[in-house]
């Protein structure tokens, strides 16, 4: 397995395609293991998403300065593989796979009202990657977003970042990564579903999921978005399933790779 770490000349290798539900729900429990462990580490991440943040160690601002530039450096330092791994996990028995990373790592592919969102804190790197399910049915794009600023920018950030909100505004949701030669190769703007996004309690990192189905079918326009009211944005639609349900994913596998960094920090 590829264990190159991004910001170390130029992220992942692209991978063949693996071929080949439940309602939704969270992992409450493995969280919350995840944060009381970061807690103890020094490292302080919390997940902030569709439920109230849950707070893992001191105030973002006033984290140590140690444990804070641990924190940053984790995107660097982890393998690629811990930060946007093979296979992704939710509900414990439903599997993504990872078709290829994106080589693009700007900011730029970031829509506007995004980028402005982040304030003062501002973006220093997306890293992304495109998955399918083990039906073939699902199709994700699934990306980490490194914020830059101070710790009292990054702070404020996490305080103004409002996942749910956000989530029904169109011209918040990032693009879709199709990939070509691939299940994902028709996996474009017009066919997102659904996305979703929660923050570290830091406000370090982002992580966001955009979705839709890999039979091609349109997605809804901005005010059905907004309002909720097409028929594929319902609780139980997959996709829908699978955008709440990943970032969370993302950030418990960031959280361990923080972990280990831990000792360093402390």
């Amino acid at each position: 397995m590829d264990q190159q770490a991004f910001g170390a000349g130029g992220g992942f290798r692209t991978e063949p395609p693996v071929r080949g539900r439940r309602p939704a729900g969270r992992t409450a429990a493995a969280v919350l293991a995840l944060l009381a462990a970061l807690a103890a580490a020094g490292i302080g991440f919390a997940i902030s998403g569709a439920s109230a943040a849950v707070d893992a160690g001191a105030a973002p601002a006033s984290a140590d300065s140690a444990a804070d530039v641990a924190a940053r450096s984790v995107w660097r330092t982890a393998s690629a593989d811990a930060i946007l791994p093979p296979k992704l996990t939710r509900e414990g028995t439903e599997a993504y796979y990872r078709l290829a990373v994106d080589p693009d790592e700007s900011c730029a592919q970031l829509p506007a009202d995004f980028v402005k969102a982040l304030g003062k804190a501002g973006c220093v790197r997306v890293l992304q990657a495109t998955y399918v399910d083990s039906t073939e049915s699902v199709v994700a794009t699934v990306g980490l977003v490194v914020a830059g600023g101070s710790a009292s920018q990054r702070a404020a950030l996490f305080q103004n970042w409002t996942a749910d909100s956000y989530a029904k505004k169109y011209s918040f949701m990032p693009s879709a990564y199709p990939v070509e030669s691939t299940l994902a190769s028709g996996f474009r703007n017009a066919q997102r579903i659904a996305w979703m996004s929660s923050i570290t309690n830091d406000g370090t990192y982002i992580a966001y999921t955009v979705s839709g189905f890999l039979d091609g079918r349109t997605g809804p326009n901005a005010a059905a978005l907004a309002q909720g009211s097409a028929p594929v944005l319902q609780s139980d639609s997959p996709p829908v399933q699978v955008a709440d349900d990943l970032p969370t994913a993302v950030l418990d596998g960031l959280g361990g790779a923080a972990k280990n960094a831990g000792g360093s920090a402390s």
